[in-house]
């Protein structure tokens, strides 16, 4: 009984928070709503952009971190205040039914859609499904608004033709709006490129690692541009902004390693990107760190195989995490390859790979550290550096480690979570 009570007190919370929130969003009429979805790159894009607005004389409001659900945008709706000028707002998915809730409730002066890719893909089966659910964020356009289309994805690229407010297209190819060239990334290099927007031309370098990141850019500087910013200012004030901590992060160890973070989305198109980025990169030794792969229509068991045979091709050293008969055959699968046996290891206690990796990471070495957030293997970043007092096996947290306040127990405030970023 107290349980049924808990719960219809809560939902009776939730509707409250959404109504009030869409109420104080309609007496804004001052300031402009930016909203940012995608299969990938939202928080990226939304920090890019954030940070380009920061630097205007102008007041700006983001979601916080990646909280991007119904709950938390009515929250950062109700946060924003008359004198802010622009509130830059992510808007997730994990069901149908999700994106458009949140573009009524953000009425978006500006809608920017990144990509169509396989997340989610339990309740999103098939790519169209996943591009309808992004595609309803233009549903809430304001009358005078503008969608912010990625030109290279073609399922985002064909939501521009039932779409009645302006559109505005980006990406390499020659048609768009916003137009990348010379795009180029490989590490220890970050990505570059030149834009061309509204006859002007710009060189333009970033702090991120890979060229995936291309449209989490364009997107960012075509929303800038429709606020009034011009394409110089936004090439000088981009390459201040550093990668978003989990997103290709790459941070140096004591040991002189460098490791590339990618411990946030565990889904197999963002591995594709992290691995494209981990192939082409210069570096004396390159390391792959696994837990897992999601959202693929393969098993687990032929996806992590095959992972760890195109892998073989590439690093010096794998390291499979997992308690499962499925590591094993990956191990199998990466010497048939031609990986030495001393190439392989594997780990099912995250503590023992945090000391292992202490002892072999060295100078030169570049490190892909790939998992989902609730694998919480940051922790082996952070033992790098220091003790860590949590390493429970189970929790049910799906937020990085970095901020979590059992991290480093009782002495939390000692180390800054982004203390080996560069």
């Amino acid at each position: 009984m107290k349980r049924k009570l808990r719960t219809a007190t809560n939902l009776l919370k939730y509707r409250l928070t959404v109504l009030a929130a869409f109420c104080w969003r309609r007496l804004l009429f001052r300031t402009r709503f930016i909203a940012i979805t995608g299969s990938v790159g939202k928080t990226t894009t939304k920090d890019l952009l954030s940070s380009l607005f920061h630097d205007m004389p102008a007041r700006t409001l983001a979601t916080r971190r990646s909280s991007n659900g119904v709950k938390h945008i009515a929250r950062d709706i109700l946060r924003a205040r008359p004198w802010h000028r622009f509130v830059v707002l992510e808007a997730g998915t994990d069901q149908p039914g999700w994106i458009r809730r949140s573009s009524w409730l953000i009425g978006p002066d500006v809608a920017v859609i990144l990509s169509v890719a396989r997340t989610h893909t339990n309740n999103f089966p098939t790519l169209d499904d996943t591009a309808a659910e992004k595609a309803a964020l233009l549903s809430g356009l304001r009358r005078n608004g503008v969608a912010i289309l990625n030109l290279d994805d073609p399922r985002v690229a064909a939501m521009a033709v039932h779409c009645r407010a302006r559109v505005v297209r980006f990406g390499c190819s020659l048609e768009a709006d916003v137009l990348a060239t010379s795009v180029s990334g490989q590490w220890p290099d970050r990505l570059s490129l030149t834009i061309t927007a509204n006859g002007e031309t710009e060189k333009l370098s970033t702090q991120l690692v890979g060229t995936h990141w291309t449209p989490a850019v364009l997107g960012a500087v075509s929303a800038a541009l429709e606020c009034g910013m011009t394409l110089r200012q936004a090439a000088q004030l981009i390459p201040r902004v550093p990668p978003t901590a989990g997103r290709m992060q790459p941070c140096v160890l004591p040991s002189g390693a460098v490791v590339l973070r990618d411990d946030f989305n565990g889904s197999l198109d963002t591995f594709i990107a992290a691995f494209e980025a981990l192939k082409s990169a210069r570096a004396m030794r390159k390391i792959l760190v696994i837990t897992t792969v999601g959202d693929s229509p393969e098993s687990w068991d032929h996806r992590i195989m095959r992972i760890a045979a195109e892998a073989a091709e590439v690093v010096d050293l794998l390291i499979l995490v997992g308690k499962n008969k499925d590591t094993k055959r990956a191990r199998k699968a990466a010497l048939a390859q031609g990986l030495s046996p001393e190439g392989v290891h594997e780990f099912d206690d995250l503590r023992q790979l945090a000391s292992f990796l202490k002892s072999t990471l060295r100078l030169g070495d570049l490190m892909l550290l790939r998992g989902r957030t609730t694998d919480h293997i940051t922790r082996v970043y952070h033992a790098q550096f220091r003790e860590v007092s949590c390493w429970k096996t189970h929790c049910s947290e799906r937020n990085l480690c970095d901020h979590c306040p059992e991290l480093f127990g009782k002495n939390k405030q000692e180390q800054s979570p982004n203390v080996g970023s560069i």
